[in-house]
């Protein structure tokens, strides 16, 4: 009998502790919640994270904080919630390529399909291959031209070491047999300033981050790492028609600490959803030259194991993987 009591006993102290949970999910969310961007203020996926947490906020009847948290490739912040914050859906992290890539640059304490939520993918970006407009390089075989001619002094900026712009250019300086310095910055801003004030001779970049100065005569645009050149600018070559087998779409989306409520998943995929179709959301991708892609809870899950397999043989191509 004092068995059987003690068994009742546990069976409601986990229906106790089971019960609040369950509540908490139904009446999701009751404060605001905290989204965590791996890039600095200014960049592409910070007016990206930023947009859809406004827009996503107001679906949920709650405010989305954004908060900056560059570092480790993209990764620190996602990587950081990972491991504090609890899985309630209060604390969310942007997930851009990187974090199905950095465990293949450098050891990580964290893993990518075991330690986070896969909630929604949310669009894609379109990177390109810049210069200067008063630079002599007009065509990507001048460039590459002048690397060979000069072993080293070609630099490339980008938003920072381990991001998909760093791991382009490499895997392009080693498709193109060149030696290339890479310089890597906090934020595509950062990337942009030093290119613009001559400090780095190229740049590689989300083009919403490039496209603005192009525009004003600044900067201009030798190739795009797209399957095909982009509706903006149709004259633009893409690495594939220049001979480089180097085609990158980059995704992004959106994940949680593991073990989050499924209630609570299918509520933030539902606002994030509801905030990429808006007309608001459609023009800011237009201005940002970013494509629309959408994978909802049911599916991306599955689409990370798949990403983060085939990221490898960028990682080896660029010749960055970890011994």
């Amino acid at each position: 009998m004092r068995h059987f009591i003690r068994l009742l006993q546990a069976a409601g102290l986990c229906l106790a502790l089971w019960l609040p949970l369950g509540a908490a999910a139904q009446t999701y969310p009751e404060r605001p919640i905290k989204l965590l961007v791996g890039f600095g203020a200014g960049g592409p996926t910070d007016l990206t994270f930023r947009k859809l947490a406004e827009l996503a906020g107001k679906q949920l009847g709650q405010p989305i904080v954004v908060e900056n948290k560059p570092g480790a490739g993209a990764t620190l912040a996602p990587s950081t919630m990972a491991r504090i914050d609890k899985p309630d859906g209060y604390t969310l992290a942007a997930a851009t390529a990187g974090l199905l890539r950095y465990p293949y640059v450098q050891k990580v304490d964290w893993d990518p399909m075991r330690d986070f939520t896969w909630i929604a993918g949310l669009g894609g970006y379109t990177f390109v291959l810049a210069v200067k407009s008063s630079s002599p390089f007009k065509t990507v075989k001048e460039l590459v031209d002048f690397a060979k001619a000069n072993p080293g002094q070609l630099s490339i900026a980008t938003a920072g070491a381990g991001t998909t712009m760093h791991l382009l250019s490499e895997a392009f300086a080693g498709l193109a047999d060149i030696r290339m310095t890479h310089v890597g910055f906090k934020s595509s801003s950062e990337a942009m300033t030093n290119l613009m004030g001559g400090h780095t001779l190229a740049a590689v970049d989300a083009a919403g981050s490039v496209m603005p100065f192009v525009e004003s005569g600044d900067l201009r645009l030798l190739m795009n790492f797209d399957a095909e050149s982009p509706e903006w600018m149709p004259q633009l070559p893409t690495a594939k028609s220049l001979g480089y087998d180097l085609v990158y779409p980059a995704p992004y989306g959106l994940v949680g600490p593991k073990g989050m409520p499924a209630e609570v998943v299918a509520r933030l995929d539902t606002a994030f959803k509801a905030a990429i179709d808006s007309a608001e959301y459609k023009a800011l991708l237009k201005r940002l030259r970013q494509t629309y892609w959408y994978k909802g809870h049911d599916v991306y899950p599955q689409w990370a194991a798949e990403f983060y397999q085939s990221e490898r043989s960028l990682v080896q191509r660029a010749k960055l993987e970890r011994r």
